[in-house]
């Protein structure tokens, strides 16, 4: 049973029976692509709002952003909603911003039209909100207190920290489990925080659900934050291998995923090649598709992110199952 929950990310059995035509659906696209080398959209990601309280060294949203006058409406999201989503049957989507959780009413219409289906990536210095329908927060945390402060800014570690903790002990639990259950971190590994990971992990291991790693992804070549190839890349994900060797239920990165880390598996310049860029719809908070990826933009002369220097978790996971191929 230990083995179906950390397969199927949470889900009970009751829930995995309540939601069996998605698991349907999605297995028909993956065999639709091994066998006929189909290209059908799998998962969503959404900007749900142009704006963010931090601004993060390493964050890829900024380098591309425009002062929009607003974001979209609920009810214009709602048509979104039901005529990308819902049409395409797409398993989850992964809503992030800017800074999602100062669109609360955003999330609410999502877990409302996609209950359990539905993540939230958040930097977590805002309260987080109960949402009864909700897969889960991700919530991003980038080494410890001092390293991540470097990284989002003086005082965002304690705040972060706090409102876990704030939302693990606010009430009573959500669909039978613990609310610590609901609450996942994302780690994104760069060459300042690369040596925090250890102790990342032994604060956080037993307090919250899950761990998920990836690398910082540069825009320009030359990026001093990007960690590149070689020995001392490939050493820290020797050790994130042991990690999920020795913590299997709380590390979620597969080994296999984290060994294509070691090197490029993704494209050549900033061109998908392996990438399946396709299996992920990702809009901006227009409603615009965004090129290549989901840290790409709408803007055609946008900056694009180096595919061959990529270190994305959301499209690596992919590849490790076998869905690859622009």
């Amino acid at each position: 049973m230990a083995c179906m929950v950390d397969l199927i990310y949470g889900r009970g059995v009751s829930e995995l029976i309540h939601e069996m035509p998605f698991y349907i659906s999605i297995f028909k696209k993956y065999f639709s692509i091994k066998l006929f080398h189909a290209k059908p959209a799998m998962y969503g990601s959404v900007d749900v709002n142009n704006i963010c309280n931090l601004h993060c060294s390493h964050c890829y949203w900024w380098l591309n952003r425009k002062n929009d006058p607003e974001d979209l409406s609920v009810d214009q999201w709602r048509e979104i909603i039901k005529k990308t989503f819902k049409k395409q049957q797409i398993f989850v989507v992964t809503l992030v911003g800017g800074e999602p959780t100062m669109r609360p009413d955003i999330i609410e219409l999502f877990c409302e039209e996609m209950p359990r289906r539905v993540c939230v990536v958040t930097n977590g210095t805002f309260p987080l909100k109960r949402f009864e329908d909700l897969y889960f927060y991700w919530v991003s945390l980038d080494g410890t207190e001092k390293i991540h402060d470097s990284i989002r800014g003086e005082g965002s570690y304690a705040k972060t920290k706090q409102n876990i903790l704030n939302y693990i002990n606010s009430g009573p639990d959500r669909h039978g489990k613990p609310l610590m259950k609901d609450i996942w971190i994302t780690m994104t590994i760069n060459s300042i925080n690369y040596g925090t990971v250890d102790d990342l992990v032994k604060e956080w291991r037993g307090r919250i659900n899950k761990i998920g790693f990836q690398f910082h992804t540069p825009f320009v070549k030359g990026d001093p934050l990007w960690l590149p190839f070689g020995d001392e890349r490939t050493q820290v994900v020797d050790k994130l291998i042991e990690m999920r060797k020795k913590y299997p239920d709380f590390v979620i990165n597969g080994e296999k995923q984290l060994t294509l880390m070691k090197g490029n598996w993704g494209g050549v310049g900033t061109t998908p090649v392996d990438c399946p860029s396709w299996a992920i719809i990702s809009l901006d908070h227009m409603g615009r598709i965004k090129q290549p990826c989901c840290i790409g933009s709408a803007d055609s002369k946008g900056l694009k992110p180096i595919c061959e220097q990529c270190g994305l978790g959301c499209y690596s996971v992919l590849v490790a199952q076998g869905v690859k191929g622009a």
